[in-house]
């Protein structure tokens, strides 16, 4: 276990707040080494936006606790829970338009790609169960290295490189990640393409070439042969040709997140009624 998140209530001059805090275990170096890359880079993200009013498609950090012995990051509380749940809670997989509702939270997750792209960050684990809703239904990109714990048994390897001992997210790894290590804002695109397959799954496990559990060189050889994830049932050639130029071995070739996001909003446009869209435009 990398680390806990509890919801907690913190006092301000306007009243409590309600806040997730995450910690590290203090025994475990790569928890406190993913505490403090988490730390680093939403303390960056912060200041990027410091006296922008627009909402940011990445989970707010509210505070930090650093000199008392457990370390806290403080982030807005997001009541709807994470993306994958709420894919797999869904009842009425029929409904009129859902596949173009939920393309909107993939819209917001290519926004916040835009994000850490211009801050030449990448967040390297971009998966739904990373992303969290919050009350206004807005999708946020979070878990930048802690949130492994709860999903670690099925969608977690243990890297097997010399050095490097660590569990990764191997079916949502970019090629040149399983390879080399290397991450990259083009290695997120990758990832966000599984993302959209898991989105049209309906929150579906990632399964190639009909196998459930690879490992590292096995994962290798099948990206190396051209096999990807195959079309979900249902799913809009349009989309999936999206998410396949996600998935393409060359990184510069991929689509950049601006033209991800230009994209899926064509795509909804076609996939939702018109007074919907036009709704959410005055929004």
């Amino acid at each position: 276990m990398f680390g806990l998140v509890r919801k907690g209530n913190l006092r301000t001059p306007e009243g409590e707040l309600a806040v997730a805090a995450k910690t590290a275990r203090v025994e475990d170096s790569q928890s406190y080494r993913d505490f403090y890359r988490e730390a680093a880079i939403l303390v960056a993200v912060h200041q990027q936006r410091d006296g922008d009013c627009r909402e940011s498609n990445i989970v707010r950090l509210v505070g930090l606790i650093t000199k008392s012995a457990e370390k806290y990051i403080l982030l807005e509380y997001a009541p709807k829970g994470d993306l994958l749940g709420f894919l797999r809670r869904i009842i009425n997989v029929n409904e009129d338009g859902l596949l173009g509702s939920l393309l909107g939270y993939a819209v917001h997750i290519a926004r916040a790609l835009q994000e850490l792209e211009r801050l030449r960050i990448a967040h390297r684990d971009v998966a739904a169960r990373n992303v969290l809703i919050t009350a206004d239904d807005v999708a946020k990109l979070a878990d930048f290295g802690l949130a492994r714990d709860v999903y670690a048994a099925n969608q977690y390897v243990r890297c097997n490189r010399p050095g490097v001992d660590e569990l990764l997210p191997l079916k949502w790894m970019a090629l040149e990640s399983i390879e080399t290590g290397e991450y990259t804002c083009q290695s997120d695109v990758w990832s966000f393409g599984v993302l959209l397959w898991e989105i049209t799954t309906l929150g579906k496990d990632p399964c190639y070439d009909g196998r459930m559990q690879l490992s590292f060189l096995q994962m290798v050889g099948i990206l190396r042969q051209g096999i990807r994830l195959e079309k979900p049932p249902g799913c809009p050639e349009d989309l999936y040709r999206l998410m396949r130029s996600c998935w393409r071995d060359v990184a510069d070739s991929r689509p950049t997140p601006e033209e991800i996001v230009e994209r899926l909003l064509q795509l909804r446009r076609a996939l939702l009624p018109h007074d919907v869209i036009e709704m959410e435009t005055v929004v």
